[in-house]
């Protein structure tokens, strides 16, 4: 058998380029800016004044809800609560649940909520506040649900990161966009350090 270099250089470089192609990706793609919470002036569970400055230096993940909604809030509820506990313990990472039915969510039904689903309140805000400004929040903030008409809310959670940026949406009913959840917050808490 006689010695062919040409074999051993094609099988090194097939080798190679496997090794190449079937490396994880290490590179995170960074999340898009969709766009810019405005300042807000609320009031939490506790009868506290809540604002967007109590949530910078935070990455966070809000959704809107009302604690009489028979419909998604339950479930939406339930979902930011099973986020909560499967990351307790990170540092910089807040919850926010906003009421959309201010006029019966007062702080003290939301604490009752809050409590309902064992919600640690000590990283999960739920807060309340004039219509008015709820209403603008969703629009010009958060950018989603009816504008008009707020109790006809979206079912998606919104990531906000720690300057106040929105970063991205996801699925508050449907457990299949967790996993990329859990990355992007990750991901975005990795960009604080």
């Amino acid at each position: 058998m006689t010695f062919k270099p040409w074999v051993y250089l094609s099988s090194l470089l097939i080798i190679i380029m496997l090794i190449i192609i079937l490396q994880p990706n290490e590179i995170e793609e960074e999340l898009p800016i969709i766009g810019q919470i405005p300042s807000f002036d609320l009031i939490d569970q506790d009868g506290e004044q809540f604002t967007l400055d109590d949530l910078r230096g935070n990455v966070w993940l809000a959704d809107f809800i009302f604690t009489t909604c028979a419909g998604p809030c339950p479930i939406m509820t339930e979902r930011m609560s099973t986020v909560q506990h499967d990351l307790v313990g990170i540092d910089k990472l807040q919850f926010v649940s906003f009421t959309v039915n201010p006029d019966y969510d007062t702080p003290e039904v939301l604490k009752k909520y809050a409590q309902r689903y064992d919600a640690d309140i000590n990283t999960w805000s739920f807060v309340t506040g004039k219509y008015e400004q709820i209403q603008e929040l969703i629009a010009n903030g958060f950018k989603m649900g009816d504008e008009e008409e707020i109790v006809f809310h979206s079912t998606r959670f919104a990531l906000v990161d720690h300057k106040g940026n929105l970063r991205g949406y996801y699925s508050g009913t449907e457990p299949k966009d967790h996993e990329t959840l859990t990355r992007d917050i990750h991901s975005l808490i990795k960009g604080i350090e």
